[in-house]
């Protein structure tokens, strides 16, 4: 994929950047709609737009449980449930906005506060 890309890319800066004129453009896109409509590329085309699918929602269920993850650790076990309540290390709001707040002067982690 990161070699077609390359390729792609490649092509597009030669043509765009080419100073042989239009009959080299007209070369180069006729070579690229010959490649385009091979029945070999086509085949390929075909087979990842029935993979497609498949991979898409693999790709978005890793996603949302690294996401899941990635949020668990910048939050600190931070918690909103469905009733509205909040809680973390520190403390807890009720859904009714009552505040139940740490006062020991001990962090989330054991260690004395400043």
């Amino acid at each position: 994929m990161k070699k077609l890309m390359l390729l792609v890319a490649a092509g597009a800066g030669y043509v765009l950047g080419a100073r042989a004129g239009r009959e080299r453009y007209d070369a180069i896109a006729d070579q690229a709609n010959k490649l385009w409509t091979d029945p070999r590329v086509q085949e390929k085309v075909e087979e990842v737009k029935t993979k497609a699918p498949e991979v898409a929602h693999k790709v978005s269920e890793e996603a949302k449980a690294k996401a899941h993850d990635v949020k668990a650790k910048v939050s600190g076990h931070e918690m909103t449930t469905s009733d509205g309540t909040y809680s973390n290390d520190t403390g807890t709001v009720t859904s009714d906005g009552a505040l139940d707040v740490d006062t020991t002067g001990f962090g989330p982690g054991g260690d004395k506060l400043p």
